[in-house]
């Protein structure tokens, strides 16, 4: 190692505690500099060999205090090789500061709850949520039991898995919670906070799990129905029609169709970054959107389009996040009125707006890598990859298909 750091316990001497005995340290010093960290035990000069730096056989727990400090000096040396691979110079702070926090989360549970902390604290409340569902699961699975990473394994999924479809589960949700679990230890172990030896997903093969979910993307025909339903200006309903409607035509989601606001729009078209990608999106606006948009403009008391969000009330994340989940319940709700009058069969939902969109466009030929931006498969990450290389022309002339 070109970074050697010395590594051995001492007897305090210069601090005596309320027994009237010393606290027995380990000592690390790397360039000089000195760092030190208790190790929770302490003794009388004469129950201390100072010459070989261990407890004399007088001390009543020597062969304890010898198996700790084994154990202890091992994770910093192994620390101290890790961090002697990775980088030219480290401190003996840095070192003994990996260690302590490798040791304080080491356990799924807790290090679930400081993951979750870091995403509120960034305002990316539908990710805590994801995680705080994910966590509550795996709690329940072990009864509120806290397991360290390594004692997760390919029998332990199994079991999870098991459990969680004799709970009723459907497949693709169980999936989710894997998958988010699987997340979490990628982050520990980009973190280093624990080792790859520890990761149970080589064998266990989540993909089992993903099977094809049944979704009936609207005809054309119904769709028109819709467009000519009649309903009460300015009602729940009217509005969730609008929102299925722009959805359809403009193949945007609920998320971004929440944060629209006026100033987004300017001559037919719409600018705006994707909620869940955080990447531009550039689009015209087609007559049927904006004559959807038309209906707001007199109703305008914010900088909100869709009455959503209202920038007088929800000023938080968590407040944001809490009012879109009600509304698209609510929206939910509509849509499955709106179907029943409509007298059409499949379940209306807003997402199957943008599916009959994609179903659309590709039964008229429009090209699967331009829809698959309507699609989303997989991520929003993966399906953006397909239309960062297309001129915005294409995608107006999609969209004007619709």
């Amino acid at each position: 190692m070109k970074n050697t750091a010395s590594i051995k316990p001492i007897l305090y001497i210069h601090k005596t505690l309320s027994n009237g005995k010393h606290p027995i340290l380990l000592q690390v010093i790397k360039d000089r500099k000195v760092k030190r960290i208790s190790l929770g035990y302490s003794a009388s000069k004469g129950e201390w060999d100072f010459k070989n730096s261990k407890p004399t056989k007088k001390y009543p727990y020597q062969i304890e205090l010898a198996a700790v400090i084994k154990k202890k000096e091992a994770a910093i040396a192994k620390e101290a090789m890790t961090l002697d691979l990775e980088t030219e110079n480290f401190t003996a702070e840095r070192l003994l500061s990996n260690v302590k926090r490798k040791k304080c989360y080491a356990t799924v549970l807790k290090y679930f709850d400081e993951v979750i902390a870091q995403m509120k604290k960034a305002n990316q409340i539908g990710n805590a949520e994801v995680y705080t569902l994910s966590k509550n699961t795996v709690k329940k699975f072990t009864n509120g039991v806290d397991l360290r990473f390594n004692q997760i394994d390919y029998s332990w999924l199994n079991k999870f898995e098991t459990e969680c479809v004799e709970r009723g589960c459907k497949e693709n949700t169980i999936s989710n919670y894997l998958r988010t679990l699987r997340a979490l230890y990628n982050r520990a172990i980009k973190e280093k906070l624990i080792s790859l030896d520890t990761y149970p997903f080589r064998e266990y093969k989540i993909g089992k799990l993903n099977t094809a979910t049944q979704k009936r993307a609207l005809k054309l025909e119904q769709i028109e129905l819709i467009e000519k339903l009649e309903l009460e200006p300015n009602s729940r309903l009217s509005y969730s029609k609008n929102i299925f409607l722009f959805s359809y035509t403009m193949g945007t989601n609920m998320v971004d169709i929440a944060n629209l606001t006026w100033e987004k729009v300017r001559d037919k078209r719409v600018q705006y970054k994707r909620a869940k990608t955080g990447k531009e999106y550039n689009i015209t606006l087609t007559d049927k959107a904006m004559k959807i948009i038309d209906q707001y403009r007199t109703l305008q008391t914010d900088k909100y389009i869709f009455p959503v969000f209202s920038e007088h009330i929800h000023h938080t994340a968590q407040q944001r996040n809490d009012r879109l989940h009600k509304v698209m319940r609510q929206t939910n709700d509509d849509l499955r009125e709106i179907a029943k009058l409509c007298h059409i069969e499949e379940n209306l939902t807003t997402y199957v707006a943008r599916h009959s969109a994609a179903t659309v466009l590709k039964r008229i030929g429009v090209s699967t890598s331009v829809i698959k931006e309507l699609l989303g498969h997989e991520t929003e990450e993966i399906t953006q990859t397909y239309l960062d290389s297309f001129e915005n022309t294409v995608l107006d002339a999609a969209v004007n298909l619709l």
